[in-house]
């Protein structure tokens, strides 16, 4: 392989995981990351079925509601059965219908346009220590 174009293909992955970083911080750390930003970034995650980054935005218990499943669900518990979800219905793209902000508390309700099928979705955001955690989350 010519080695100029080695490089020029890492230069670019890592300018777009550098890219990736600053529209989606990583949620280690005390890190404030804007209420807006944080639904951005979620909004992203369901478009491509990410749940090891939607993952990081629950809190650690969190009301969960799944075709299959419905109750009060640990962090690494939601991100198990999230992933199930999505392994059967790919996203091909998720849109918001509404949004409703009060204080530090955000309701997100949209659409996620699945090969298989569309479902509603719905999440509850709230602030805790300076970051935006999901505290309901529902795929029906």
């Amino acid at each position: 392989m010519n080695l100029k174009l080695f490089f020029a293909k890492k230069v670019i992955l890592l300018t777009a995981v550098l890219a990736a970083l600053s529209v989606c911080p990583l949620r280690a750390g005390a890190q404030v990351v804007s209420s807006d930003s944080v639904i951005n970034c979620i909004t992203r995650t369901l478009q491509t079925a990410d749940v090891d980054s939607l993952a990081g935005y629950l809190n650690q218990r969190v009301e969960l509601s799944l075709p299959d499943f419905s109750g009060i669900s640990s962090r690494n518990q939601a991100k198990i059965l999230l992933s199930e979800f999505f392994k059967s219905n790919q996203p091909e793209s998720f849109n918001i219908i509404s949004s409703n902000r009060e204080n530090d508390t955000y309701f997100i309700v949209g659409t996620i346009f699945c090969s298989t099928h569309n479902y509603r979705v719905s999440f509850l955001t709230k602030q805790q220590s300076n970051q935006q955690f999901v505290y309901q989350f529902t795929i029906e």
